[in-house]
C-alpha cells in the first residue's frame, strides 16, 4: 500500500508540474499572440485613420467648392445684369441658408456620436477618443480571434494546461483592446492635426471669399 501511495504520489507531482509547464509555455505563447496583434492593430487604426480623414476632407473640400461655385455663379449673374437686386439678395440668402441646413444635416450623425463619447467619458476627448477605439478594437480581435481555425495541437495543448479557449481569446483581445485604448491619441494625433489644419484653411479661403462677394452685393 505505501508503494502504491509513493507511486501515486509521483504521478500526481510529475501532472502537476507537466500542467504548470503547459500553462507557463501557453502564457508565453498568449503574450506573443498579444504582441503580434497590437502592433497589427496600431498599423490598422493609423492606416484606417488616415483613409477616413483623406476621405472627410475631400468630400468636405468638395461640398466647400461646390457651395463656392454657386455663390460665384450668383455673382456673375447679378454682375452681367441677369438678376437684380431684389432677386440677387435674395437668392444669396436663400443659399446661404440652404448650406447651413446641408451641413447640419451632414454632421449630426458624427456630432451625436462624438457627443455621446463626450459624455459617457466626462467631457474628456482623449479618454473618448481612447474608449471608443479600444471597443472597436476588442471587438474585430475578438471576431477574428473566434473565425482563425486553430489546430488541432493548439486546442489539446490550452486544454491540457487548464486555460479554456474562450476566455483567452477574450483576454487577449482586452490587452490589445488596452494597448489601443493608450496609443490611440499618439497614433492618430498627427492625422487629427494635419486633417484639422486642412479644414480650417479651407473655411477661412471660403469665408474669406464669401465676405468679399457679399461685400460687392447691393446692401439696403
Amino acid at each position: 500500500m505505501r508503494s502504491a501511495i509513493l507511486i501515486f504520489s509521483a504521478l500526481t507531482a510529475g501532472l502537476a508540474l507537466g500542467r504548470k509547464f503547459l500553462a507557463g509555455e501557453v502564457a508565453s505563447r498568449k503574450n506573443k499572440v498579444i504582441e503580434a496583434a497590437a502592433i497589427e492593430a496600431r498599423q490598422r487604426i493609423r492606416e484606417q485613420a488616415n483613409i477616413v480623414l483623406k476621405d472627410s476632407f475631400v468630400h468636405f473640400a468638395a461640398a466647400t467648392g461646390v457651395k463656392l461655385l454657386i455663390l460665384i455663379t450668383l455673382w456673375l449673374f447679378w454682375r452681367t445684369q441677369l438678376l437684380g437686386h431684389d432677386a440677387i439678395s435674395v437668392a444669396v440668402i436663400i443659399c446661404l441658408v440652404g448650406f447651413v441646413i446641408r451641413d447640419t444635416w451632414v454632421i449630426y450623425p458624427t456630432a451625436r456620436f462624438v457627443l455621446s463619447a463626450l459624455v459617457r467619458n466626462g467631457w474628456h476627448p482623449i479618454r473618448a477618443l481612447g474608449e471608443t477605439i479600444a471597443a472597436l478594437v476588442f471587438e474585430e480581435v475578438l471576431m477574428e480571434a473566434e473565425a482563425l481555425p486553430q489546430p488541432r495541437s493548439h486546442m489539446l495543448l490550452i486544454k491540457l494546461s487548464g486555460h479554456d479557449q474562450d476566455t483567452m481569446h477574450t483576454e487577449i483581445a482586452a490587452a490589445v483592446a488596452d494597448i489601443a485604448r493608450q496609443s490611440s491619441w499618439y497614433d492618430l494625433r498627427p492625422y487629427i492635426f494635419s486633417a484639422a489644419a486642412k479644414t480650417v484653411s479651407i473655411m477661412v479661403l471660403y469665408g474669406a471669399t464669401v465676405a468679399l462677394l457679399i461685400s460687392r452685393l447691393p446692401h439696403y
